[in-house]
Order: structure tokens, then C-alpha cells, then sequence
């Protein structure tokens, strides 16, 4: 029976050092895979960490040259909103001094027309005036006229009754004489001639008082009659004169209307020109857009390397071992199996002294291979 356990010690322990080497190697595969694996993951998440700064630091400078392109965009726009502000500005500008000449040139040819007008209003007053100085003249001349003609008129009627009395006086004394010829021719004497004679002096002298009483009041009326046309002469004259003079204040009047109808004119046209446009106020020079501050992209640390992955060995003596006692009681057990008369009883005393446990062969029996890890931790 000894001889059994040793061969199924050896047996066992050759089994278990085989199985314990495969494991090994197998673990040490595993580990130098997991290695491996571990050692492009670690390469890959550089790269990808290189890969994803590079682009963080593409994207600020593509973020700042967008930014950039944007503010010199609304600066430029800005620039040509000022621009055409100021452009707007110039030509309302020139706009309203298009407008403030033309009121000028209009204001300026209402004064010459006004100018004129007046000129041409002042030639008709002057020849309005003439003409009434003129027809006042003539009515003067003709009332002077009919005046001296009256006037002659009635000292010829004055002269005629002179020469009429003159002539009947002369005609009276004639006829006086004739009859005192003829009574003296009749030959009386005495007193009845004398009668006779004195009667025909007296009727002579009668006639001729008659005659000159006629010639007197022919004379006085005719007198009476000149100092009337005197004094209708007189009145005419005054007549004449405030005639003139009404002409003349006429004439004033409407020389003083002209002059004020001229003002109020170049008043108005002044008045609707307006006030001299000035330009407005310059607008603001756009200023410059700030900038933005960036900040630089973080630039992470380097990632460490992957920790070695150490496979599990197991120990080869304990293991050996633990093989060697397995086979040792699978030996025993077998060569016990087939033994009939001799017994080899020092091995059920044997396992029993090797089963950790104080059981029985069969407890014993159920340890497996991994035995030689319980005897190592016993």
C-alpha cells in the first residue's frame, strides 16, 4: 500500500506541477493581453486628448477670426451709416439753401418789379396831374377869355351908351337950335318969342337931363355888371387855385400810397424769406467695437500610464504538493481497492491522519486537486 501512495504521490504531484504551469502561462497571456490592450487604449486616449485640444485650440481661433470678421462687419456698416448720414446731412443742407436762394431771387425780382411798378405808377400820377393842372389851365384861360370878352362887352355897351347919349344930347341941341331958328325966322318979338325960345331951351334941356340920366344909369349898370364879373373872376381864380392845390394833395396822396403799397410789397416779399438755413450738427463718429477677452483653451496634463496588469500565479510547491497527496490517497485508495487478504490498514490510518477535517477515507477522497492550496494555508 505504500508503495501505491508513493506512485499515485509522484503521479499527482507531476499532474498538479503540469496543471499549475498551464495556468500560469495562461494567466500570464492574459495579463500580457489585457497589457496590451491596456497600452493602445492608453496611446488612443492621448492621441484623442491631443486630438481634442488641437481642435478646442481651432475652434477659438476660428471663433476669434469669426468674432473679428463679425465686429469689422458692424464697424464697417456703421462707418457707412455715418457716412450716409453725413451725405444726408450735406443734401438737406444744400436743399434748403436751393430753397433759401430761390425766396431770395424771387424776393429780389418782386423788389425790381415792385421798382418798376412804382416807376410806371409815379409816370401815370405825373401825367394825372398834368392833365388836371392842364384842364385846370384851360378852364382858367377860358374863364379869363369869356372874362375879357364880357368885360370888352361891356365897356363897348358902356361906350355905346355914351355915344348913344352923345348923339341924342347932340341930336336934342340940334332940334333945340332948329326950333329956336325956326322961331326966330317967324318973326316974333316980345315975350312970346322969348316964351317960345326959353320953352324950346327947356324941352332941349329936359331931353338932355333925360338923355344923361339914361347914360347914368346905363353907366351904373354897366359898372355893376363889371365889379359882378370881377367878383366871379375873383372867385374863379380862388376856384382855380384850390382846384390846384386839391390836385396837388391828390397827387400827394397817391404818391404816398404808391410808396406804401411799394413798402408793404418789399415787406412781404422780405417776410417770405425765410431764415438762412444752417447746417446740423455733425453726427457721431462711430467709435471702434470692443474686443473680447478669450481665454486660452486648457491644455490638460499628460495621462498616466496603464497600470501593469500582474497575472496570478500559483506556487508550483504547493501545488506539487498538494497534487502529490491527492495522488498519494488516490494510489492508497486503488491499491486498497484491489488488495484482498493482505490489508493495508496504515493507509486508512494514514488518510485519516490527513484529512483536515478528522473524516473518513471517502471525506478525504473529495478534495480535488485544489488540495495543495489547503494544505498551504494549513
Amino acid at each position: 500500500m505504500v508503495w501505491g501512495a508513493i506512485a499515485g504521490a509522484v503521479l499527482g504531484g507531476i499532474t498538479s506541477a503540469i496543471g499549475t504551469s498551464s495556468q500560469n502561462a495562461q494567466a500570464q497571456a492574459a495579463a500580457d493581453q489585457q497589457n496590451a490592450y491596456n497600452r493602445k487604449i492608453h496611446a488612443l486616449q492621448v492621441e484623442e486628448q491631443d486630438r481634442l485640444y488641437e481642435h478646442a485650440v481651432e475652434g477659438l481661433e476660428i471663433t476669434k477670426r469669426n468674432n473679428e470678421a463679425n465686429f469689422q462687419f458692424q464697424e464697417a456698416e456703421r462707418n457707412q451709416q455715418y457716412n450716409y448720414g453725413m451725405g444726408i446731412r450735406a443734401y438737406e443742407h444744400r436743399q434748403n439753401m436751393r430753397v433759401w436762394d430761390a425766396q431770395i431771387s424771387q424776393a429780389t425780382q418782386q423788389l425790381s418789379f415792385d421798382k418798376i411798378a412804382a416807376q410806371a405808377a409815379l409816370v401815370d400820377q405825373n401825367r394825372l396831374l398834368h392833365e388836371q393842372l392842364l384842364s385846370i389851365s384851360f378852364d382858367e384861360t377860358e374863364t379869363l377869355l369869356n372874362y375879357g370878352a364880357a368885360a370888352a362887352g361891356v365897356g363897348l355897351k358902356k361906350r355905346q351908351a355914351r355915344g348913344a347919349a352923345a348923339t341924342q344930347a347932340q341930336a336934342t341941341r340940334i332940334a333945340a337950335l332948329k326950333a329956336s331958328g325956326v322961331a326966330q325966322a317967324r318973326g316974333a318979338a316980345g315975350r312970346s318969342a322969348a316964351r317960345n325960345i326959353q320953352g324950346i331951351v327947356a324941352e332941349a334941356g329936359a331931353r338932355q337931363a333925360a338923355i344923361i340920366d339914361e347914360l347914368m344909369y346905363n353907366t351904373e349898370a354897366t359898372d355893376q355888371q363889371l365889379y359882378n364879373m370881377n367878383q366871379q373872376l375873383i372867385l374863379d381864380k380862388a376856384g382855380f387855385e384850390m382846384s390846384r392845390e386839391s390836385a396837388q394833395m391828390s397827387d400827394k396822396a397817391a404818391r404816398t400810397k404808391i410808396q406804401q403799397q411799394v413798402l408793404q410789397s418789399a415787406m412781404n416779399a422780405v417776410n417770405r424769406i425765410g431764415i438762412k438755413p444752417e447746417i446740423a450738427p455733425p453726427l457721431p463718429v462711430p467709435l471702434a467695437l470692443p474686443r473680447p477677452e478669450y481665454q486660452d483653451v486648457f491644455k490638460p496634463g499628460e495621462i498616466p500610464d496603464p497600470m501593469a496588469q500582474v497575472a496570478m500565479q500559483q506556487n508550483m510547491f504547493t501545488s506539487v504538493l498538494g497534487g502529490a497527496v491527492s495522488g498519494a490517497q488516490m494510489g492508497a485508495s486503488i491499491q486498497s481497492s484491489f488488495g484482498s487478504g493482505g490489508g493495508y490498514k496504515g493507509f486508512d490510518y494514514g488518510t485519516t491522519q490527513l484529512g483536515a477535517g478528522g473524516g473518513s477515507v471517502g471525506g478525504i477522497g473529495t478534495f480535488g486537486p485544489n488540495y495543495g492550496l489547503a494544505i498551504g494555508k494549513l
